[in-house]
C-alpha cells in the first residue's frame, strides 16, 4: 500500500471515519506512542544520583543527605554566593586546611548494570586568590565499580586548578566510563595546595548521572 505523509494521514482520517473517530485514533496514537517513549526513559536512566544539587541536608545541616563526605572543611553552605536553585552548595575551604590530605564526598548509585557506559559530572566554580598565594592543587572526579569481587577504579580525572577560571561562572567538569559490574560509586575529590599560604575556595552544585549507551 502507498505510505501517507502526515498530513495526508490526517485528511484520510477525516474522510473516511469522520472528525470524531479521527480525533480518537490519533489521541490513541499519541498515549502510545508516549507510553513507549516513558519505558524507554526508565530503562536508559535508571541509575539516578540522590541530592545531586545537595538541597537535602543530613541530620547535620552542614552535610548533604545520600553522600558521604570525607576530609577535612568540604561542607554543605546555603549562605555562599552565587545563589544556585536548590539554596545550597558543597564549598571546600581551602583557606582553613591545615592537613595536605584530599577531602572528598562519594555516593553509591543504585540500579547501575554491568556494561553500561556513564557520564558523572558536577559544575564547579574557583575563587579568586591574591598574589603569592596558593589556590587548590586539583579537583577529581571518579568512577568506581568492582571487578573479581574487588573495588576497581573505571576511570578518573584529574583537573588541575593552576590555570582554572576564576570568573565567577559555573564550570563543567565531567568523565566518563563503562561499568564492569551492577555497582557504582561516584566520587568528588580536592587536592589541597602542597605548600602555603592556602587561601580560595571551590564551590560544588548539581552533581549529575547519566546513562550514555
Amino acid at each position: 500500500p502507498r505510505r501517507l505523509s502526515s498530513g495526508s494521514s490526517a485528511a484520510w482520517c477525516k474522510s473516511e471515519r469522520g472528525e470524531t473517530a479521527c480525533r480518537h485514533v490519533m489521541s490513541t496514537t499519541i498515549l502510545i506512542a508516549s507510553a513507549v517513549v516513558l519505558v524507554m526513559a526508565g530503562s536508559l536512566f535508571s541509575q539516578s544520583l540522590e541530592n545531586g544539587d545537595f538541597g537535602y541536608p543530613s541530620e547535620n545541616p552542614e552535610l548533604p543527605e545520600a553522600w558521604t563526605i570525607w576530609g577535612d572543611w568540604l561542607l554543605r553552605e546555603t549562605g555562599w554566593e552565587p545563589k544556585t536553585p536548590s539554596g545550597a552548595m558543597m564549598g571546600y575551604h581551602h583557606y582553613r586546611v591545615s592537613g595536605n590530605n584530599k577531602s572528598g564526598m562519594q555516593q553509591d548509585v543504585t540500579g547501575a548494570k554491568s556494561g553500561q557506559r556513564v557520564r558523572f559530572s558536577v559544575l564547579i566554580m574557583v575563587d579568586k586568590h591574591e598574589a603569592g598565594s596558593q589556590r587548590p592543587y586539583s579537583v577529581e572526579l571518579t568512577l568506581e565499580s568492582t571487578k573479581d569481587g574487588e573495588p576497581k577504579t573505571v576511570v578518573s580525572k584529574e583537573v588541575v586548578l593552576e590555570e582554572f577560571p576564576t570568573d565567577d561562572e559555573w564550570h563543567e567538569v565531567f568523565v566518563e566510563g563503562t561499568l564492569p559490574a551492577d555497582d557504582l560509586r561516584v566520587i568528588v575529590s580536592v587536592t589541597p595546595a602542597p605548600s602555603g599560604p592556602r587561601q580560595s575556595a571551590v564551590k560544588f552544585s548539581e552533581a549529575n548521572l547519566s546513562v550514555l549507551d
